[in-house]
C-alpha cells in the first residue's frame, strides 16, 4: 500500500468513476486555467485578481488551504505569463523574400489543383498552397526533409490568424520554385515515414476511399480524404472517427502488452514511454493523441512508482502538463474534443451504463457512447453548432467496429505489407480482408446517417427526447 494511503481511500482509486467534490474544484480550476491562456492581457489581469480574491475568501472560510491557495495564484499567474509570451513569439514572424532551404513539416495533400504542406523557414512556420511545376515537386516531400525553396512570406488576411494558431503556423508562404535536391530527414523521421509508409502498402488493396479511411483510422493520414468523406462523416456525427484520436494510444498499449508485460520493471517503463512518442510521431503529433499519450504516460508512472491517482485528476494533470508546455494548444479544437470526451466518459460511462443495465456488452457500448457525446456537446455547439441527434445511433453502430480496425489496423497492415515485399501479396490480401469489410460498414454507417441528419426544431426535439429518456430510465432504474 503507498504511503499516505489509507483503506478508506482505496475504494476511490479502483474505479475511474468515482468523482469526488475535489475532483470537481480542480476541474473548475483547469477550465479557469485555460480561459487564462487564451485572454488577452487585460482580461489575463482581471481573471487573476479574481482568482486571488476567491482565494482569501476561501482561506477566510477555511474552504482551502494556505499551500493550496498559493499554488492556485502561482499557476494561473505562471499561465498568464507563458501564454502571453507564446503569443507574442507567434506574433514575431519574419516576412519578405525567401531564398533557400526549408524543412516539411506536414504531409503534403491535393486540395484541387493545389499542394497543401507546411514548411518552417528558420523558427518561423508558414503555410503553402502550391501550384504548377512547385506542386508537383512539393507534392514528393516527406516530412522532416530539407527542401530547397524560393518565394515570398505574407501575413494572413486580418482575422484568419486564429485557424493555424495552434499548429504554430505564422503566415503564408507563395512558393514560386523547389529545387530538386533534398536532404534527408533525421533517422527517428524516417523510420516514422517507413511506417506509414508500410501501412498505405499493406491496404493497397482497398478501395481509394477506403484505403483514405483506413489510414485516417489507424496513423491519422487524412490527406488523402475526399471532400464527400469528410462532409459525410461530419453531418453523420462521426467526424471524431475520420481521423486519428485518443482512442487509438489505448489500443496499440493493448496490442503491445503481451511484450511489455515480458519486460522488467526499469525497462518496461522506458519501453511504453518510446512506444507512446514513437506513436505520436507517427501520427504527426495530433493534439488528440498528445493528451491521450500524455495521460496514458503518467497513469502508467503512477502505477508504476505505486501512486496511482483517480482519473478526473489524471486528466486535469496533463491538461495542466500540455498547455504548460504548449500554450497555443489553448486554440486546438481537437485538443478541446479530445478532453471533454474523457471527461464524459470517466463521468458519465459508468451511471449511463448502470440504467441500461443488460446485456452488459450493449449496456457499457451505449453509455460510452452517449457519454462522450456529451462530454464534447459543449465544444461542438460552440464552434459547429447543435449536432444531429441520430449521431447517437450512428456511434453505436461504427465507434466498436471503427475500435476493432483500429486495434488490429496497425500490425495486420504491417504484416501485410511484408508479405507483399516478399511476392506474397495475395495472402496479404486475405489477411486484411476482415479490415476491408469493418472499414467499408463505417464507410455505409457515415453514409446512411449523412441523410438522416436532422436540423432546426426537429433535431432540438430529438435531443430533448433524449434528456427525458435517460431522465425516465434513470428513475426506473433506481426505484427497481
Amino acid at each position: 500500500m503507498p504511503s499516505g494511503t489509507t483503506r478508506r481511500d482505496l475504494p476511490a482509486m479502483t474505479t475511474s468513476y468515482d468523482v469526488r467534490r475535489s475532483d470537481w474544484l480542480i476541474v473548475f480550476g483547469v477550465a479557469v486555467y485555460l480561459c487564462v491562456t487564451r485572454a488577452s492581457k487585460t482580461v489575463c489581469i482581471a481573471i487573476l485578481i479574481a482568482v486571488a480574491i476567491s482565494c482569501i475568501v476561501a482561506l477566510h472560510r477555511s474552504m482551502i488551504s494556505r499551500s493550496l491557495a498559493s499554488i492556485l495564484i502561482l499557476i494561473f499567474a505562471f499561465g498568464a505569463i507563458n501564454s502571453q509570451r507564446a503569443l507574442n513569439d507567434f506574433a514575431d514572424v519574419r516576412l519578405g523574400e525567401y531564398d533557400g532551404y526549408a524543412t516539411v513539416i506536414s504531409d503534403p495533400q491535393n486540395i484541387g489543383v493545389a499542394t497543401r504542406t507546411t514548411l518552417e523557414i528558420g523558427h518561423d512556420r508558414f503555410v503553402v498552397y502550391a501550384y504548377g511545376r512547385p506542386a508537383w515537386r512539393m507534392a514528393g516531400a516527406k516530412v522532416g526533409e530539407r527542401v530547397y525553396v524560393r518565394g515570398l512570406r505574407e501575413p494572413f488576411e486580418q482575422g484568419t490568424e486564429s485557424r493555424w494558431v495552434a499548429q504554430h503556423i505564422k503566415g503564408k508562404f507563395r512558393l514560386e520554385f523547389v529545387g530538386e535536391t533534398r536532404l534527408v530527414a533525421p533517422p527517428i523521421l524516417r523510420s516514422v515515414q517507413r511506417v506509414r509508409d508500410l501501412v498505405k502498402l499493406g491496404s493497397d488493396s482497398f478501395e481509394f476511399d477506403d484505403q483514405s479511411l483506413f489510414t485516417g483510422l489507424v496513423i491519422g493520414d487524412d490527406t488523402r480524404q475526399s471532400k464527400s468523406m469528410i462532409d459525410a462523416f461530419r453531418n453523420s456525427g462521426l467526424a471524431h472517427l475520420v481521423a486519428v484520436s485518443g482512442q487509438n494510444v489505448s489500443f496499440v498499449l493493448a496490442a503491445l502488452s503481451p511484450l511489455l508485460s515480458r519486460l522488467k520493471n526499469r525497462l518496461r517503463i522506458f519501453a511504453t514511454l518510446g512506444v507512446l512518442v514513437w506513436f505520436v510521431l507517427i501520427t504527426r503529433v495530433e493534439p488528440s493523441v498528445v493528451r491521450a499519450a500524455t495521460m496514458a504516460g503518467l497513469a502508467f508512472l503512477s502505477v508504476a512508482f505505486g501512486r496511482p491517482t483517480r482519473t478526473m485528476r489524471l486528466i486535469a494533470l496533463t491538461v495542466l502538463l500540455a498547455v504548460v508546455v504548449d500554450p497555443l494548444l489553448a486554440w486546438s479544437v481537437g485538443f478541446f474534443m479530445s478532453v471533454g470526451a474523457t471527461c464524459g466518459l470517466c463521468i458519465g460511462a459508468a451511471p449511463l451504463a448502470k440504467i441500461v443495465r443488460r446485456p452488459q456488452w450493449l449496456a457499457q457500448l451505449i453509455g460510452a457512447t452517449v457519454a462522450a457525446q456529451l462530454g464534447v456537446m459543449p465544444v461542438v455547439i460552440f464552434i459547429f453548432g447543435v449536432p444531429s441527434a441520430t449521431g447517437i445511433v450512428a456511434n453505436v453502430l461504427a465507434v466498436p467496429i471503427a475500435g476493432l480496425v483500429m486495434l488490429v489496423g496497425l500490425p495486420m497492415s504491417l504484416l501485410s505489407a511484408l508479405f507483399s515485399n516478399f511476392g506474397l501479396s495475395e495472402i496479404g490480401e486475405q489477411m486484411m480482408l476482415p479490415i476491408r469489410v469493418g472499414v467499408r460498414w463505417v464507410w455505409w454507417v457515415a453514409e446512411i446517417f449523412a441523410r438522416l441528419r436532422f436540423e432546426g426544431m426537429v433535431n432540438l426535439a430529438l435531443w430533448l427526447g433524449v434528456f427525458v429518456g435517460i431522465i425516465a430510465l434513470r428513475h426506473r432504474s433506481s426505484s427497481v
